[in-house]
């Protein structure tokens, strides 16, 4: 009496490099067998789907359960003893995480201070298999078992290779400065991500996760001369407010005069600054003759310098009541008290 063959299973854990089916880590296993029952099949963990490759070329997707290597009777009917099967098995939530660095540092303009800057960056990214056909052509058809450590360092270099083209991309199109990559980290290595994930599913048949920049590496040099150049930008937006103020004065002697004690009292520096530039154009303006002698006094004269008499048009405060009258009032407005001029 002949005992009854016992079915050909290919199984998860029949695999050479003893991965675990719960090892995220580990993004595919291969087993190679050769098919000695036409009944045979492949069991397929709820962890895993998988790719059943015959014959060196027919490649097929399976998810989780049993298949049958063979599919149909024309498959049966045409199978030859030492028929070949390759099985690649894929985690579902399979990712590795690989950490990047730029290893040369990445030039480009600051538009804020027109100043040439250099930096670094490093960070991490997650890979998980997003399309299992096109992973296997690219990158898994010749490997034996999954090598971590190899896997890393392929995508690393690719992704270190293409990210200071995207990175400079994405600082023009979201218009950044070098003091506000800091703050928009996570913006931009989102940005970053999704780029890379795109080219990435394309080529190779993976997708990028979670694209992290931990840090910015700025030069000292740069950050000081860039702080400096901000700081002097900030100086000369403010003189020029100054100088439109002064200018909106110019016919109100006593409130630019007013306005200039203000400011020295405030910010000498600025004060000194805006004396440079409206100084030349006092020096050169037009003199004014005094009514009473003929003489010229200048521009910023209260008293014309020949003969005392007041040539200015700031008003006359009473010095009984306070009340401020007009420059060329004689007697004061509100308690009828003589005013002195020209004394």
């Amino acid at each position: 009496m002949f005992s009854k063959q016992k079915e050909q299973i290919i199984k998860f854990d029949q695999n050479l490099c003893n991965a675990n089916s719960k090892d995220n880590s580990v993004l595919f296993v291969k087993i190679k067998d050769v098919i000695t029952d036409k009944n045979a099949f492949v069991e397929i963990p709820q962890s895993h789907n998988a790719l059943i490759v015959k014959g060196g070329s027919d490649v097929r997707y399976y998810e989780e359960g049993p298949v049958n290597v063979f599919d149909d009777k024309s498959e049966i009917k045409n199978w030859k003893k030492g028929f070949s099967v390759e099985v690649i098995y894929l985690a579902k939530n399979g990712k590795i995480t690989i950490c990047w660095g730029t290893p040369n540092k990445i030039t480009f303009r600051d538009e804020a201070s027109n100043r040439v800057v250099t930096v670094g960056a490093n960070g991490e990214f997650d890979i998980c298999v997003d399309n299992a056909l096109q992973f296997y052509k690219t990158t898994a058809v010749t490997a034996d078992e999954f090598d971590r450590e190899a896997y890393g360092d392929m995508f690393r270099a690719i992704v270190v290779n293409l990210f200071t083209d995207i990175f400079l991309r994405v600082l023009n199109d979201k218009k950044l400065t070098y003091d506000q990559c800091d703050a928009n980290k996570l913006e931009i290595g989102n940005t970053i991500g999704e780029i890379l994930s795109e080219k990435f599913k394309a080529e190779y048949g993976v997708a990028i996760k979670n694209f992290i920049i931990k840090k910015f590496v700025w030069s000292d040099e740069d950050m000081a001369a860039i702080e400096n150049a901000a700081a002097e930008r900030k100086k000369q937006e403010k003189l020029k407010e100054y100088l439109a103020e002064i200018e909106r004065l110019d016919d109100k002697q006593w409130e630019r005069d007013k306005y200039l004690r203000n400011l020295e009292l405030q910010d000498k520096n600025a004060y000194y600054e805006v004396l440079k530039v409206i100084g030349t154009k006092e020096n050169d303006a037009e003199k004014s003759k005094c009514p009473n002698c003929g003489l010229e006094y200048g521009p910023a004269d209260k008293f014309c310098p020949h003969c005392g008499k007041r040539v200015s048009k700031e008003p006359i405060i009473c010095p009984d009541c306070g009340k401020s009258n007009s420059y060329d009032a004689v007697f004061c407005a509100n308690c009828g008290k003589k005013l002195v001029k020209g004394e």
